[in-house]
């Protein structure tokens, strides 16, 4: 599974600021995050808000980690994710 694959099942773009980003936005340099969800994997893109900067792989879970804890996508207590490209 590449990045060019999982576009698709991207549904969230964030920051490192913790703000959505436009999905048109989105950097070649983002970390995908993702878990299996129904029938199809669903990611969260996690880049930075400066240009040039890459997040470590920790960093860009923790923040996918917090941001679906924070809009309830949990159906209980948070888990680690299967995907990180």
């Amino acid at each position: 599974m590449t990045k060019l694959d999982v576009i698709p099942q991207i549904v969230y773009v964030l920051n490192d600021a913790l703000s959505l980003v436009p999905k048109a936005k989105l950097r070649t340099d983002a970390r995908l995050i993702g878990w299996y969800s129904e029938f199809d994997p669903m990611f969260v893109a996690v880049q930075s808000f400066l240009p040039d900067v890459v997040l470590d792989k920790d960093e860009a879970i923790e923040i996918a980690m917090e941001y679906l804890d924070e809009i309830g996508w949990y159906l209980g207590i948070p888990t680690y994710p299967d995907f990180c490209l």
